[in-house]
C-alpha cells in the first residue's frame, strides 16, 4: 500500500496583494509556508536522501582531523542542506569506529530588542555535523572513519547520493541514482524496468538475460556472456566467450577448463583441472585434500558420520592421526565464528570480525580487541605497553588471603605501591608520601625518612576523633608575627617535664633572643559581637598584670556582731578601711577564719569604750 502524506497542517493558502493592502506578520508566514510546504513535499516525494554535489571528505592526519567541502544534501523530509563553506571536524568524542554525518539545523538569530525574547528576525540554517556509531535519524552519512592510534581511515563507499523517487502503489520502492563512490557513473534502478521503444547498449551487459524473449537478429556471443545454449543451434561456439555454457550442448571437442570456471560436476568424472574452479553448488565426498608440489598439506573432512570435531586440518602430510601441525589460514569476509557443542546446543566459542577484534564466548567483540567472557585464569606476567587497565566501579581487584611476607601486591614503580600481610595495609616509598588534588596540587606530604614528617598544606580545618599524641616537638604558626590558633573545646593537661616534678607553660622563640610574654584573654558575651578581655599578662621579666575578683566591702562597727565573708577556699580577706577612735584598753579591728571554714570581720570594744567602724574585702573568687 502507498505511503499517505498527512496533509492536516500542509500550507494549502496565500496572500491576495493588492494595491494599498495593509500586510501583518500572519501574511508573510502563510506566503512562506505556503512556498516551503510545496518545496520539502517535491524534495521528499519526487528525490530520494543523500547527497547532492560536494560534501568531500579528507583526511588530516598531522591534526587528528578531516576536512569537509562545502556542498549541499537532501534527507528523509525534504529538507534541503547547504554547508557554504569548508569545515575542518574533530569532535570524534573517543569513538574509534564510526559513521561522520550531516544534519539539517534552523536557529533564530539577530535579535532586534534586547530585552524581548520573540524579537529574533532571522531563522538561519546552519547544519550540525558529527561522528557517532549509530547515526541519528534524518542525517545524511558523509563517510565512515576508523581511528586508531591517532590515525584516521576514511572509507567512502558507505556516502549516498541524492536520486529520483518513482510512487508507485508500493510506497517509494522505485528509485533511480548513482553507484556512488564505489561505481559513480553507474546508474542503479530498484526495481524492474520496461522500455516500449528501442535500447541501444555501447558497452557490456552483464548479469543473467531471460533468452526466451530473443526470437530473432544476430546474436553477439561476447556481448552475451551468459546467454543460454538452447537458443544456439548451429554454428561455432568459442568457449572462451561463453563461459557458463551448458555442458550438456558439448558432446565432443577438447574442453579448457580454464575457460569454463562454472563447468558442472557431474560432468567431470577424472583428470586434472588447470585454473580456477568455481562451484556453485555443493562438493560431496569423503574427504577434499589440497595438495602442494605432490604433498599433502592439508585437509577439509568429517572424520566419521555425524562427527564434527574435524572440520580444518593443516597439520602437513599427517592428516587426522594428530601429528605434526602447522596452523591453519581463514580469509572470510564477514567474520570467522567457531561454534561448540552437540546437536543443536552449539555456542560460540571464537568469533574475530572484519575489524580484527576478538570475541570469546560471545559473537559482539564490540569495540575491543579482544572481548572475553567468563572468568580467567593467566599463569605468568602481563605486560600492556600503550593505554590502561579500567573497571567498572562495581569491581573488584582481589588478592588471595596466604599472602605474609611484606611483598608488594600492587607496585607502582620499582620499591613504590601498596602491600598486605595477615594484619597490616602499608604503603611503601622510599622518598615521600603525597596527596593531591584532581588538579595535581599537593595537599598533605609525609616523607618517609628517619627525621621526616607530615606536612598538611590545606588551609582547611582538621581533626581528629580520637587522642593526639606527639612525641616530640609540636609547633603551630613557626613564623614570626603569625596569628595561628589552638582551638580546643576541652582542658589543656601539662604533665612532668622531666625529672623535676614540675609541669611547664612557657612562652618561648628559640630562633631569637627577643623578650617574649605571656598573655592569657577571656571573652565577654555581647549584644553583637564577642568581647575578647586582656584577663592575665605575665611580662617577660614575670611580673603578672590583669584583673583579680575582689569583693564588695563588708562594714563592721564597734558594738555590732562580726560580720561573716567569704570562704577562705575561695579567697583572702584583708581590711580596706579603718576609722574611729582607740580610747585604749584592748581595743582590736582584725578579720580572721572561724571553724567553718569562713572570713569574718569584728573586733573588740575594749574596757573604756571607743567608736571604730571597720571595712574589709575579698580577694579570689566568688564562694
Amino acid at each position: 500500500m502507498a505511503k499517505t502524506t498527512d496533509f492536516t497542517n500542509f500550507g494549502n493558502e496565500r496572500p491576495n496583494y493588492f494595491a494599498g493592502q495593509y500586510l501583518l506578520e500572519d501574511d508573510f508566514e502563510i506566503q512562506h509556508k505556503y512556498l516551503s510546504d510545496r518545496q520539502r513535499y517535491h524534495n521528499q516525494s519526487l528525490h530520494i536522501s543523500g547527497i547532492i554535489e560536494g560534501l568531500e571528505v579528507a583526511v588530516i592526519q598531522d591534526a587528528k582531523s578531516v576536512q569537509i567541502k562545502s556542498g549541499s544534501a537532501i534527507n528523509t523530509s525534504g529538507d534541503l542542506i547547504i554547508l557554504k563553506e569548508n569545515i575542518t571536524f574533530s569532535d570524534f568524542k573517543n569513538i574509534t569506529d564510526g559513521v561522520l554525518y550531516i544534519q539539517y539545523a534552523q536557529d533564530k538569530q539577530v535579535q532586534q530588542q534586547k530585552d524581548v525574547p520573540d524579537s529574533y528576525t532571522r531563522w538561519i540554517e546552519k547544519p550540525i555535523l558529527g561522528f557517532a556509531t549509530t547515526i541519528p535519524e534524518n542525517s545524511v552519512k558523509l563517510g565512515k572513519l576508523t581511528i586508531a592510534q591517532n590515525t584516521i581511515t576514511l572509507d567512502i563507499n558507505i556516502r549516498e547520493y541524492s536520486g529520483l523517487s518513482l510512487p508507485n502503489s508500493n510506497s517509494k520502492a522505485l528509485t533511480l541514482r548513482s553507484g556512488g563512490n564505489t561505481n559513480p557513473n553507474l546508474a542503479v534502478l530498484t526495481g524492474s524496468l520496461k522500455i516500449d521503444g528501442d535500447l541501444t547498449v555501447a558497452g557490456t551487459i552483464s548479469g543473467t538475460i531471460d533468452t526466451k524473449n530473443i526470437t530473432s537478429g544476430i546474436l553477439s556471443i561476447d556481448r552475451i556472456p551468459n546467454l543460454s545454449t538452447d537458443k544456439i543451434t548451429s554454428g561455432t561456439l568459442n568457449i572462451d566467450r561463453i563461459p557458463n555454457l551448458s555442458t550438456d550442448k558439448i558432446t565432443s571437442g577438447i574442453l579448457n577448463v580454464d575457460r569454463i570456471p562454472n563447468l558442472s560436476a557431474n560432468k567431470i568424472t577424472s583428470g586434472t583441472i588447470v585454473g580456477d574452479l568455481t562451484v556453485n553448488g555443493n562438493v560431496t565426498g569423503k574427504n577434499l585434500s589440497l595438495a602442494a608440489d605432490g604433498s599433502k598439506r592439508g585437509a577439509l573432512f568429517l572424520a566419521a558420520t555425524g562427527d564434527y570435531n574435524h572440520v580444518l586440518y593443516n597439520n602437513l602430510s599427517n592428516i587426522d592421526n594428530e601429528g605434526v601441525w602447522d596452523g591453519a589460514k581463514w580469509n572470510v569476509f564477514n567474520g570467522l565464528n567457531i561454534r561448540v557443542g552437540s546437536g543443536n546446543s552449539k555456542s560460540t566459542a571464537f568469533y574475530l570480525n572484519n575489524n580484527g577484534n576478538v570475541a570469546i564466548g560471545t559473537n559482539n567483540p564490540g569495540d575491543y580487541k579482544l572481548n572475553v567472557q567468563g572468568n580467567q585464569l593467566l599463569k605468568g606476567s602481563l605486560t600492556i605497553q600503550e593505554g590502561r587497565v579500567s573497571l567498572d566501579g562495581s569491581q573488584q581487584i582481589v588478592f588471595s588471603d596466604n599472602g605474609t611476607t611484606n611483598q608488594l601486591k600492587l607496585q607502582l614503580w620499582s620499591g613504590y605501591g601498596l602491600g598486605i600481610n595477615g594484619s597490616t595495609l602499608f604503603y611503601t616509598a622510599n622518598g615521600n608520601h603525597s596527596w593531591r588534588d584532581n588538579q595535581n596540587n599537593e595537599r598533605m606530604l609525609l616523607s618517609t625518612a628517619v627525621d621526616g614528617g607530615l606536612t598538611v598544606k590545606g588551609t582547611g580545618s582538621s581533626s581528629f576523633a580520637g587522642n593526639l599524641t606527639v612525641t616530640g616537638s609540636l609547633s603551630v604558626g613557626v613564623s614570626v608575627g603569625s596569628t595561628t590558633n589552638i582551638d580546643l573545646s576541652g582542658h589543656i593537661q601539662l604533665k612532668e617535664y622531666g625529672q623535676q616534678n614540675i609541669a611547664f607553660l612557657q612562652a618561648r622563640d628559640d630562633s631569637s633572643n627577643r623578650d617574649i610574654g605571656l598573655r592569657i584573654r577571656t571573652q565577654m558575651k555581647g549584644n553583637t559581637q564577642k568581647t575578647l578581655v586582656e584577663a592575665v599578662t605575665i611580662t617577660p621579666s614575670g611580673e603578672i598584670q590583669g584583673k583579680i575578683w575582689y569583693s564588695d566591702e563588708y562594714v563592721w562597727n564597734n558594738g555590732q556582731p562580726e560580720v561573716k565573708m567569704g570562704h577562705s577556699s575561695k579567697c583572702v580577706a584583708f581590711l580596706t578601711y579603718v576609722q574611729g577612735k582607740f580610747a585604749g584598753g584592748g581595743e582590736q579591728v582584725f578579720t580572721y577564719i572561724k571553724s567553718d571554714g569562713y572570713w569574718y570581720l569584728g573586733g573588740n570594744q575594749g574596757s573604756a569604750g571607743a567608736g571604730v567602724v571597720a571595712k574589709a574585702r575579698c580577694i579570689g573568687s566568688p564562694s
